[in-house]
C-alpha cells in the first residue's frame, strides 16, 4: 500500500502537474512541433509525452529539463512560474541588453497598474507569436 500524505497518494498527479502539463502543451504548439517529435527529442514514446501533456503523468525534474531544452525555453516557463532575471539561464549581449534595458525603464515609468499589467500580457501574447489569441486581442 502506497504511503498517504494529507489524505493524498503521494505519487498521483496533482491539479499542479496538469498545470505543467497544459503549459507544455501550449508552449509546443506555439514552437510548432508535434508531440511525437518532443518525445523523440526527450528519449520518451509518442504515448508517454501525451501523458505528460494531459498531466497523467507526473513530470520528472531532469525530464521537465529535456522538455524546456526541447523547446528552447526555461524549465521554471514550464511550471507558469516568473523566474528572476538575475537567474535567467540564457545571458544577454550587445543589443538585447540595451532593449531589455530600456524595455525595464519604459516599465518602470508606468506608474498607473493597469497600464502595467497591459504591458506585461501585451508582452506574453507577443511571446506566444502570430495566431494566439491573446496576440490578436493586443494587436
Amino acid at each position: 500500500m502506497r504511503e498517504e500524505v494529507g489524505g493524498l497518494n503521494n505519487r498521483s498527479p496533482t491539479s499542479a502537474d496538469a498545470r505543467v502539463g497544459v503549459r507544455i502543451k501550449e508552449l509546443r504548439r506555439a514552437a510548432g512541433y508535434t508531440q511525437k517529435e518532443i518525445a523523440t527529442q526527450i528519449g520518451v514514446t509518442g504515448a508517454q509525452f501525451h501523458r505528460y501533456e494531459t498531466g497523467a503523468t507526473r513530470v520528472a525534474a531532469s525530464r521537465l529539463m529535456a522538455i524546456a531544452e526541447a523547446l528552447g525555453t526555461r524549465p521554471d516557463a514550464l511550471m507558469g512560474v516568473a523566474m528572476p532575471m538575475a537567474h535567467a539561464s540564457v545571458p544577454l549581449e550587445g543589443a538585447a541588453t540595451d532593449d531589455l534595458v530600456e524595455l525595464v525603464e519604459a516599465y518602470g515609468a508606468i506608474s498607473d497598474p493597469r497600464r502595467r499589467l497591459a504591458l506585461i500580457n501585451f508582452a506574453r501574447a507577443v511571446a506566444r507569436g502570430p495566431g494566439s489569441d491573446d496576440a490578436i486581442a493586443a494587436e
